[in-house]
């Protein structure tokens, strides 16, 4: 039985569908719910990987206005993501949910796994968005990476293909 659900969640337009979703199975079977978001440290809201202090693990030479840019604008992407997890803990309180909420920073896929074995998770539920073949070759996907990787049931919801 599906007891603690550990629901990933995103940055994109689709993560209220996502929420919905955790929300109704969370109320259906009388589950625990964890609401996780994971920020990736080497794109902060708004900055290219061009401006990033940290690119492809060498540190190019920078001056302190442009490192300066990326603890703003990484300061305001954690809140920024704080304030979207409170809000849907507040809608999870509203159905009468109880939800636990986790930011961390990293590689999704890896956090995502060990967040649901740390909190010992019964299933893992969050979104897939359609990538082209070779965005999927290139960049990888943080669902198929869960699938293969999670200590626990994986539940994907399949979200319309990513425009661009």
């Amino acid at each position: 039985m599906l007891q603690r659900i550990l629901l990933a969640i995103g940055d994109s337009p689709d993560s209220a569908q996502i929420l919905a979703s955790g929300l109704t199975l969370v109320e259906k079977l009388g589950a625990e719910i964890l609401i996780l978001h994971v920020l990736d440290p080497l794109v902060p809201h708004g900055m290219s990987a061009g401006v990033s202090p940290l690119v492809g693990g060498v540190l190019p030479i920078i001056d302190d206005r442009v490192i300066e840019q990326y603890i703003q604008a990484r300061n305001e992407r954690e809140r920024t993501g704080i304030e979207r997890l409170q809000a849907y803990a507040e809608q999870a309180q509203d159905r009468g949910i109880e939800a636990e909420i986790l930011q961390n920073y990293g590689d999704s896929g890896p956090l995502i796994c060990e967040a649901a074995k740390n909190w010992a998770a019964d299933t893992i539920l969050m979104g897939r968005n359609q990538k082209s073949l070779l965005n999927e070759i290139f960049l990888g996907s943080t669902s198929n990476y869960v699938l293969h990787h999670a200590p626990c049931s994986v539940m994907v919801i399949q979200l319309p293909a990513l425009s661009g």
